[in-house]
């Protein structure tokens, strides 16, 4: 049990609390599939998520990590074009080589789907409550002309559902989202996302609601569909379990901005910033048996009242006066690692 105002984050999702084998396979070199460059989303003069930029090449699987409320959620949602007033997005955003910041919404309509698809962490919210969800999933075919017939969709509908592992397919497709489980929902809009074969997916905490047996299913699924297409993957979740199996790559958020990105096994076993290395101290199994887990005391600050300079640093055991300049997002050491830490790395 945690006290008010703490965090723990462990792997114990998927039965692991160390790090797992990663895929052998290495991601592809060259043009990334997804390239952001300072992302900014505003209300107003606030900024929600600020000068954010990433990128995910061709069969490579980028994690977004950090505590609820760093900004993981709305910066995917900023890059499916999906944000309304009064938020405002402004940056660049790659898709496949191109543009489409800015995009008039129907042009967007056609990439959405076909070349970039979102599994939203509420599926609930995300279905349409008064169509079935094959329906559902059938109209995602056929708006990109995946299938040439009725009869063919409903056959691709039925393939999809027993592929993410939804007992009966033909039933569960008749069926309307108040009628399936969260977890059966959550599948449904898995297979939604997958249906047309993206070139970029966008999955965040897809897994959450799903049960450890289901979990190991879809993560399985998720890496074969990898493999067969060289889709990219950005994959939104706070267990480092999840992030220890299935990333290439890890991008670690606090509030609204990206302090640490590196290679999965450089998170894991010698990350730079103070708040990477507080995620990773407070994994189930890192201490000895029978003692406390260990956790981040405070809280994430809200947009409006982050402090002058490192948002951590009111959290951070190694914060200094030179911590209340904001600290750049740099290059350190010859493995393209990037951190925004002000602090020499010998006084972390």
């Amino acid at each position: 049990m945690t006290s008010p105002g703490t965090l723990t984050l462990d792997g114990s999702a998927i039965g692991a609390s160390v790090r797992l084998a990663v895929k052998t396979e290495p991601a592809s070199i060259g043009e990334p599939a997804l390239n952001v460059t300072d992302l900014s989303v505003r209300r107003g003069s606030v900024a929600l998520v600020e000068s954010t930029s990433l990128s995910v090449a061709k069969g490579e699987t980028l994690c977004l990590v950090g505590e609820s409320g760093c900004g993981k959620s709305l910066t995917c949602t900023a890059i499916m074009g999906l944000i309304d007033a009064p938020l405002a997005a402004e940056g660049s955003i790659r898709l496949l080589g191109r543009e489409i910041a800015g995009l008039p919404e129907r042009r967007l309509n056609g990439v959405r789907g076909r070349d970039v698809a979102m599994i939203f962490q509420d599926p609930m919210a995300a279905l349409n409550p008064i169509q079935r969800v094959g329906a559902q999933v059938a109209e995602i075919l056929a708006v990109h002309g995946a299938t040439t017939s009725a009869a063919e969709r409903s056959r691709a509908v039925l393939a999809l559902f027993e592929r993410v592992g939804l007992p009966d397919p033909a039933r569960q497709a008749r069926a309307y989202p108040h009628q399936l489980s969260g977890g059966m929902c959550q599948r449904v809009m898995i297979a939604m996302a997958i249906a047309c074969r993206p070139k970029v997916l966008i999955a965040d905490e897809p897994t959450t609601a799903l049960d450890v047996t289901i979990q190991a299913q879809i993560l399985r699924l998720l890496r074969e569909l990898q493999d067969e297409t060289g889709m990219a993957i950005v994959f939104v979740t706070h267990d480092l379990g999840v992030v220890a199996e299935i990333a290439d790559r890890v991008a670690v958020m606090y509030s609204g901005r990206v302090v640490e990105e590196a290679g999965v096994d450089e998170i894991f076993d010698a990350p730079r910033h103070p708040y990477t290395r507080a995620l990773m101290a407070c994994r189930v199994g890192t201490g000895q048996p029978g003692t406390a887990l260990p956790a981040i005391t405070g809280i994430v600050p809200a947009p409006s009242a982050r402090p002058n300079g490192c948002a951590f640093a009111p959290r951070c055991d190694h914060a200094r006066p030179l911590c209340l300049v904001q600290p750049e997002l740099t290059e350190r050491g010859k493995s393209g690692a990037r951190v925004a830490c002000n602090l020499p790395e010998e006084a972390q």
